[in-house]
């Protein structure tokens, strides 16, 4: 198999940050680059069988999907592999080449203690940014004893302390429950940034439509775990008459020549009601949700697949590992405060389908009132621009222009009302159109030197001069106006500090606390002397800051 360039170097940081000891290494990449080939690639390279007889490998995956689809590519790269399947009735032997499971499956004690850690190579995680929650945590310090289990004791076929390289994969290294992907994760080994990829015509051009519409989501409860919006509560904003019309109109207006449309809705109810509305009309649409019959579920899909029907209607099953490369339209038909679904979900629309006649994804989300509603994501706010900004079939270069005068907007906190809230009818209806996503990652600033043109790191604006870096496991630095006008910018440092466990077992943390550490002239030289301090201090240990992305920051992916 011939790999891209980003690829093959994204191999060779993986293997060299085995080779120097680190066992447990994470990998960025945007939906649609390829990841599943990647690390079945990664596998395929590892040493040969050791002295100790570790040669097999165990893929740990989320869905059903995924892993029909790193089965199917393990095979088609190496065909010489020996590929088994545990999940549900399928159950594996432990001793083939390559195991492919999902972390349900392996949740069950039996299911979990056939695989012995000695024998294997390597553990792959795919979409990684879930392995910091307690279930997945309880599997992965089985074969790696760093990891700390939720559980007071984990079973161990040996009283060995294993160290199985853990390596994760993932488009979205962020969280929005607070759990730390420090927990896993030593350092972020490779990061592809999703508009390079644009650029290098890796991943299809993209065209963003916002519809101002008469949405009040100012009442809507939020989940205190995910941070997110309940969904029964964002129904009752979502799934009204008035919306869904207005949903399957602006369709109509904006992308009704589109040949494959995704839509994502709050909930089973909202997906049932929006198809009615598009079949109304006269559109053939279909839906699917978790409780859709596998069998049915894959026929959906190949069908959607092979272009027989224009839309397919789903609620939470296809956010993730699905691989639909023909999808040249992504309908946002629920609010979200959470970048990494939001990211997935667009996601959906990049890949290149150049055999389908797919020249770029059109991407319709629905906004309104954002003012009063802190902390929502949608096109403009996903790539650095004003949450009030509209946006509406423009070039990447109109937008790259636009988004150097807006200033971020960001704030914080809900107030909590369970009261419903009236959905009148539009007057009219705004469409304002994006022709890419070039201008939307730069960051506000009136400062004319951009963060991404000078660190690799995810830097976060926050308005007002105020830069931070979020360090993987190791709390923050920031960057923010000084007093000095001659130096008007001042690191402030909040790290903490691993100390070694105590007799007890238990780690203990140092915290660190600097308001004053560094003052620069320009925002290059703060971020330079910032670069520089984080490597030296805060991240020892050769763990270059480059690869520090356990947040989004202005990027997608």
């Amino acid at each position: 198999m011939v790999l891209r360039p980003y690829q093959e170097t994204c191999l060779d940081a993986c293997l060299d940050a085995l080779k120097s000891g680190c066992s447990r290494i994470g990998v960025s990449l945007p939906t649609g680059s390829g990841k599943t080939a990647v690390f079945i690639s990664l596998l395929s390279r590892l040493s040969p069988p050791s002295v100790s007889g570790a040669k097999s490998s165990l893929i740990i995956v989320n869905n059903i999907e995924l892993v029909k689809q790193a089965a199917v590519q393990a095979k088609r790269i190496r065909p010489d592999w020996f590929v088994e399947i545990e999940q549900g009735v399928r159950h594996a032997t432990g001793l083939a080449d390559v195991t492919v499971a999902t972390y349900q499956t392996l949740l069950r004690s039996d299911r979990l203690l056939k695989f012995n850690p000695k024998s294997l190579q390597a553990v792959i995680v795919d979409e990684a940014h879930h392995a910091a929650a307690p279930s997945y945590r309880r599997i992965l310090s089985y074969f790696n004893s760093e990891i700390q289990s939720p559980e007071s004791t984990t079973e161990r076929p040996s009283s060995d302390p294993p160290i199985v390289p853990i390596v994760g994969f993932s488009a979205t290294f962020s969280r929005h429950d607070g759990l730390a992907l420090g927990s896993v994760f030593e350092k972020i080994v490779y990061h592809q940034d999703f508009l390079q990829m644009v650029k290098d015509q890796w991943l299809c051009n993209v065209r963003f439509t916002t519809v101002r519409a008469n949405l009040n989501l100012k009442n809507v409860t939020i989940n205190s775990r995910t941070g997110d919006f309940q969904a029964s509560k964002l129904a009752h904003v979502m799934n009204t008459e008035t919306v869904n019309n207005l949903v399957v109109q602006t369709w109509l207006d904006r992308a009704g020549d589109r040949k494959s449309t995704l839509v994502f809705c709050v909930n089973v109810a909202h997906v049932r009601a929006l198809t009615r509305v598009f079949q109304s009309a006269g559109v053939d649409a279909r839906y699917l949700y978790s409780g859709t019959p596998v069998v049915e579920r894959h026929a959906l899909i190949e069908g959607f697949k092979k272009g027989e029907f224009p839309v397919l209607v789903n609620c939470a099953i296809l956010t993730e590992g699905t691989d639909i490369p023909n999808v040249d339209c992504v309908l946002v038909a629920r609010p979200t405060r959470s970048r990494n679904v939001f990211a997935q979900i667009i996601g959906r629309g990049m890949r290149l389908s150049p055999d389908t006649g797919k020249d770029d994804c059109m991407v319709i989300d629905f906004v309104d009132i954002i003012n009063r509603v802190p902390g929502i994501v949608c096109t403009p706010t996903l790539f650095g621009l004003d949450p009030h900004a509209i946006v509406d079939d423009a070039s990447t270069e109109e937008l790259e222009e636009r988004a150097l005068k807006v200033e971020i907007a960001s704030e914080d906190g809900l107030p909590i009302d369970d009261s419903r809230p009236d959905v009148p009818e539009p007057t009219s209806v705004t469409y304002v159109d994006y022709g890419d996503p070039f201008s939307l990652v730069k960051h506000a600033s009136s400062t004319p030197t951009h963060i991404s043109q000078i660190s690799r790191n995810a830097w976060v604006s926050c308005g007002d001069n105020i830069y931070v870096l979020e360090c993987i496991g190791k709390g923050h630095i920031r960057i923010q106006p000084g007093e000095d006008k001659g130096m008007p910018f001042t690191l402030c440092d909040n790290h903490f500090l691993t100390n070694d466990p105590a007799e007890d077992g238990e780690k203990h943390f140092e915290a660190h606390f600097a308001p004053h550490v560094l003052t620069a002239a320009t925002l290059s030289d703060a971020v330079h002397g910032c670069d520089t301090y984080a490597e030296q201090k805060v991240m020892k240990g050769g763990i270059a800051m480059g690869q520090v992305l356990i947040c989004l920051s202005r990027r997608l992916g």
